[in-house]
């Protein structure tokens, strides 16, 4: 495996192309909420959640004593597994939005549809 070497530390390339992506997936994150597009609470988990994840890959060894909690042998099997949940969870929660959101569009549908008929009708009565 090639290692960068700087000063003092050794670095494999995947982490820094790692932390290079961080940083910009967190910058968007940055950028929209400071043009209020995302609220204080989101911009928290984004912060915790890529810290979190960069610190994982920088400190492998501190994954081990999560695995440990969770009944497993191997950080990177707890990290996967952790992963895959939330991703589940994700796909969840987005699925259930939008059938909310096409409940809500079918509904402002039928109100509009309903008003145009009323003035249809009003219209032909004078």
């Amino acid at each position: 495996m090639s290692i960068l070497h700087l000063g003092q530390f050794d670095i494999a390339p995947i982490k820094v192309i790692f932390t290079i992506f961080v940083l910009f997936a967190w910058s968007r994150a940055f950028i929209k909420f400071r043009y209020k597009s995302m609220n204080a609470k989101e911009i928290t988990f984004w912060t915790i959640l890529w810290t979190s994840i960069t610190l994982a890959i920088y400190i492998p060894g501190k994954t081990t004593l999560l695995a440990n909690l969770l009944g497993m042998d191997r950080g990177f099997d707890a990290m996967v597994l952790i992963g895959m949940i939330t991703l589940f969870y994700a796909v969840y929660r987005l699925y259930t939005k939008a059938n909310e959101n096409e409940q809500v569009i079918t509904e402002l549908v039928r109100q509009i549809a309903l008003a145009n008929t009323l003035k249809k009708k009003s219209r032909k009565k004078r």
